[in-house]
């Protein structure tokens, strides 16, 4: 019983302050915050077309 009581006790703590959100970006915020996407999107593209750097992993030789 008290365990029931106890995940009760939880779960409305966790579903309290559900009003409180974060207040939207700013236009100046917003802008950057597109100039960042873009600029993570170029390079996420730039990286998807140079080959795959394999001189850093281990060798699967045996001496």
């Amino acid at each position: 019983m008290k365990l029931r009581l106890l995940l009760l006790a939880v779960a409305l703590a966790g579903c309290r302050d559900r009003q409180q959100q974060p207040t939207p970006p700013t236009a100046e915020e917003s802008s950057q915050l597109n100039e960042m996407d873009d600029a993570l999107n170029g390079l996420a593209a730039n990286k998807e077309e140079e080959p795959a750097d394999r001189s850093t992993g281990p060798s699967n030789t045996s001496d």
